[in-house]
């Protein structure tokens, strides 16, 4: 809807949430949790040349992240129909079934992480983090609405390979915060917080 698509443009864009730099003007970056594109013409944007793997599991969107990448004519960007996960499957993921159709909320959590929302199942292909880092990885987008911890916990011989990390947390049961900050920590990540775009101290 057209709320949520100019929240999310405004957060991309305007407030350069997921700016990051790097010495390599070629840089490879997974994007998880690609919505209809708005990161990924982002970090094109940032660095032409990069390479992208976008992965975007509600069938929905999927379609509107192809038409996206044909439309600004993207190269070097390959399109994962699935989610990460702590595992290779098909399981159940929970989308908004509300007139709204807050698409940016799909989760393996029912109704939404935030647990507000009528959601629908549907079926989706999952992957471990651990099968797309079979090179050395620039940066790392997680925006997976609940689902940090057990990725980055069942991946964590690849996260050597992963330069840098932007990651959206989501305050669900499943996750602690301090838990998952010490697994980033001993792999030698310096880490940073913000929230609503400002850093914290």
């Amino acid at each position: 809807n057209s709320e949520e698509y100019h929240h999310l443009k405004r957060e991309v864009f305007s407030h350069d949430e997921y700016y990051f730099e790097t010495d390599n003007p070629n840089p490879v970056i997974i994007d998880a949790g690609a919505h209809i594109g708005l990161t990924t013409l982002y970090f094109k944007s940032l660095y032409p040349h990069a390479t992208i793997i976008a992965l975007e599991p509600n069938p929905d969107l999927f379609k509107l992240l192809e038409k996206n990448i044909w439309e600004n004519q993207l190269e070097n960007v390959t399109t994962i129909q699935g989610a990460l996960s702590y595992t290779r499957s098909t399981t159940e993921f929970f989308v908004d079934s509300t007139k709204n159709q807050w698409w940016s909320t799909g989760s393996f959590i029912k109704g939404a992480w935030t647990k507000q929302q009528e959601s629908q199942a549907i079926q989706v292909d999952t992957w471990p983090l651990s099968e797309f880092v079979t090179q050395p990885i620039d940066v790392l987008k997680l925006d997976i609405e609940g689902a940090e911890q057990a990725v980055l916990e069942a991946s964590q011989d690849a996260l050597p390979l992963i330069d840098q990390i932007l990651m959206e947390y989501h305050s669900v049961k499943q996750q602690n915060l301090y838990y998952l900050s010490e697994i980033l920590k001993q792999q030698g990540y310096t880490l940073s917080y913000a929230q609503d775009g400002k850093e914290l101290t």
